[in-house]
């Protein structure tokens, strides 16, 4: 992570399973802005972790798989809720998913979708279906150019189809 820190002037996101306060402070003393939570956590410490995580500056990204989960990450202080699309249980991946669980988020809420992105048409129907943030895995990993990948996901994420069809949503 301190080399990370080191390399990059991006926000960087602790993708470890986080469980005690402990790791909590560990991630910011090297370097973390962003770290992610599991909302299958016990609501108590979920509750406790994001509001340690906010103390010290940094933001919870709190992964869900279902709504009751995403409802269970708003109810106990999420302001930032990651919907999986993979399932947790089978492995399988379905973008689909992200939709059908982000709308029982507030607006005010932060989504991020995850998983099932495999090129710019995929962040497109992500931020159509109203991801504010999409992130990227093993597809980055697996291109051959990956600052070319990186390239085409954030022009895609520009477009100016998308940003018409986001600006007429917000009216």
């Amino acid at each position: 992570l301190d080399a990370v820190r080191g390399a990059v002037d991006v926000p960087v996101l602790v993708n470890d399973l986080i469980v005690t306060p402990y790791q909590v402070h560990e991630a910011r003393a090297h370097g973390a802005d962003l770290l992610k939570l599991d909302a299958r956590l016990d609501p108590l410490i979920l509750e406790s972790l994001i509001e340690r995580t906010a103390s010290l500056g940094m933001l919870a990204v709190v992964e869900a798989h279902s709504r009751r989960e995403a409802i269970t990450a708003v109810e106990n202080g999420a302001r930032c809720v990651a919907v999986d699309a993979r399932d947790p249980d089978t492995l399988e991946v379905d973008p689909s998913r992200f939709e059908q669980v982000a709308e029982v988020l507030p607006t005010s809420v932060l989504r991020v979708a995850e998983g099932g992105v495999s090129g710019a048409r995929d962040v497109m129907d992500y931020a159509r279906a109203g991801a504010d943030v999409v992130l990227v895995g093993e597809a980055l990993i697996r291109s051959a150019d990956p600052q070319q990948f990186v390239a085409q996901l954030v022009a895609a994420g520009s477009h100016p189809s998308l940003l018409t069809a986001i600006h007429r949503e917000a009216l």
